[in-house]
């Protein structure tokens, strides 16, 4: 895919809405689910908004020993420009790949690709869904575990393929108090100091495929890892627990972080390469799974700054002298208006789909 398509992805969220609405003769009475001394929602604002964001992954392989490098598989990665807006729960975001901005095919190679991964914060849930199709990989390397990557490349894969698709859901415990939306969906504000319990499932594949082995047999003995994967599918489940935080300063500034930890079952059918043929095995063990986010910025009535960052991590089943790790994510840096108006175009088209129909209509709190 060429780097002047500047039309990358359009991506359409719809957040649930948690409002209940009792209708009388002359008025409409709302009853709010949250405690609105603790934020404040301005879902149903006409919300502008710029951003920039850099989506990532790799798959990393360290050999099980002391003294193994670990060498890590990267994408050509970009740095995406773009706008949007959110109206009654419905978001849709435009990014655009400026060909001045990512031009170093040259030095990481090409990398096509298709990455559509969308977060959805309602008040009760936060779910991360994603579909990527990556072709064209380069390589890099560090010394061992305890060392970043040095982004530099040693070698570069067109040949290999990486697909994933996954889904984590986390049901937030304190969600009268506490708001994910705030932080992350910009269509709240969150007004005092306040924290929930996080907890729900998770469930990942990843397809890998390249025409010869992930590691190279030239370099084998550099990174002391016998693996001669050529192609695998890889599977993993479970449940995640965790905590999310949010520290309000002068009732405008603030810091947001979240980390839930995952266990489960994970499958792998790997195809190996051999002198004479290419064999596959099946293996079954057991794995851990991250998933995190941060932000922090400035947050009022009429605007939002901020810098956000999720990152998801989970290890893939493989023989027992290596182990896999993949890496996923994103950074976001965006500027928001907020505006109280209504959209009459919008609205008459939302309240005849039946899924948008009852979305947050003129009843927020303010």
């Amino acid at each position: 895919m060429k780097t002047y398509v500047l039309i990358l992805t359009l991506s359409l969220a719809i957040c649930n809405n948690y409002y209940t609405v009792y209708a009388q003769s002359d008025s409409i009475q709302t009853v709010l689910d949250h405690d609105t001394t603790f934020y404040k929602s301005y879902n149903t604002d006409l919300h502008l908004r710029l951003y920039s964001v850099y989506k990532f992954n790799s798959l990393v392989v360290t050999g099980n020993n002391n003294n193994s490098q670990r060498i890590v598989y990267s994408p050509n990665g970009n740095l995406n420009l773009g706008f949007g807006f959110t109206y009654r729960g419905l978001g849709i975001n435009i990014g655009l790949n400026f060909p001045f901005i990512n031009d170093d095919n040259d030095k990481f190679g090409e990398t096509n690709k298709l990455d559509m991964r969308t977060y959805v914060y309602g008040r009760k849930v936060a779910i991360d869904v994603g579909v990527q199709f990556y072709n064209g990989f380069y390589v890099s390397e560090s010394q061992n575990l305890g060392t970043p990557n040095s982004k530099e490349p040693t070698e570069l894969r067109g040949d290999m393929t990486v697909n994933t698709y996954g889904m984590s859901t986390l049901f937030v415990q304190n969600y009268e108090k506490f708001s994910f939306r705030a932080a992350f969906a910009q269509t709240e504000v969150q007004k005092k100091t306040a924290g929930s319990l996080l907890y729900g499932p998770y469930l990942n594949f990843v397809q890998i495929k390249a025409d010869s082995s992930l590691i190279p047999y030239d370099i084998r003995d550099k990174y002391q890892l016998k693996n001669n994967i050529v192609k695998g599918l890889y599977g993993s489940g479970g449940v995640m627990g965790g905590y999310a935080f949010s520290l309000i300063m002068n009732k405008r500034f603030f810091f947001t972080g979240a980390l839930a930890v995952g266990y489960g079952l994970n499958y792998g059918n790997t195809t190996y390469e051999t002198p004479n043929e290419r064999i596959n095995e099946d293996i079954w063990n057991t794995g851990f799974k991250l998933n995190s986010r941060v932000a922090l910025g400035y947050n009022n009535r009429r605007y939002f700054v901020g810098v956000s960052a999720v990152i998801e991590s989970y290890n893939i089943a493989i023989e027992d002298d290596s182990s896999e790790l993949y890496w996923m994510g994103q950074f976001r840096v965006n500027i928001v208006k907020r505006f109280d108006w209504d959209v009459p175009p919008l609205d008459w088209i939302m309240d005849r789909l039946p899924i948008l129909k009852n979305s947050a209509k003129k009843t927020s709190d303010r």
